[in-house]
């Protein structure tokens, strides 16, 4: 049986250092996809992931067991994604947007398996995907990567970003809502191969 979340934080602070070498593979990749969702730069996300487990290695004891050791920790990589977006817009007053960079797309080697035309058609979904995620208000964009990608329930997202369970609800509604309106070509795009 797999041990909790909050057993082994404990462990870990108890002295347990294998404990932290779990926790670490456990969260590592969500940790990094929640950063890169936010921040939509792979060394940026990297670099939260390090700075996360770096402080939890040297202070160990920041975690208390009131809350859910996934819920502090988002709440912690969150806190440290707003603070670089906070520090970029301090350091550049403006952005200039490269075609070719304009976002990082994730790659991954695909199956050999799959045919050519399938993998580039699941690539540009891919891509479609994150550029309606990239025009939503920063809440709903976060709100839909911790519920969609992460698997947040909507306690846990409220807890998260603290505030109420009711505005977690609405923020996920238009977010959805929103993601339909810059998806809708789409939607269109399948009916009409259908027919």
């Amino acid at each position: 049986m797999e041990s909790r979340d909050e057993d082994l934080i404990l462990a870990y602070q108890d002295g347990d250092k294998e404990a932290l070498e779990v926790i670490f593979h456990r969260y590592k990749k969500p940790i990094f996809n929640y950063a890169l969702r936010i921040l939509s730069d792979r060394a940026e996300a990297e670099d939260i992931v390090s700075d996360i487990f770096i402080t939890l290695f040297v202070k160990k004891d920041s975690y208390k067991p009131q809350a859910k050791f996934s819920t502090w920790l988002y709440t912690v990589a969150r806190h440290m994604c707003f603070t670089r977006l906070r520090q970029k817009r301090r350091f550049f007053a403006f952005w200039v947007k490269d075609k070719k960079e304009d976002e990082y797309h994730q790659m991954d080697i695909p199956d050999i398996s799959l045919n050519p035309e399938k993998v580039t058609a699941e690539e540009e979904l891919s891509s479609a995907v994150q550029k309606a995620l990239n025009k939503l208000p920063a809440l709903q964009k976060e709100v839909i990567v911790l519920r969609e990608y992460q698997n947040l329930s909507y306690q846990e997202i409220s807890l998260v970003l603290d505030c109420s369970l009711e505005k977690v609800k609405i923020l996920i509604f238009r977010a959805r809502e929103n993601l339909k309106k810059h998806l809708a070509f789409l939607i269109t795009e399948e009916r009409y191969e259908a027919s």
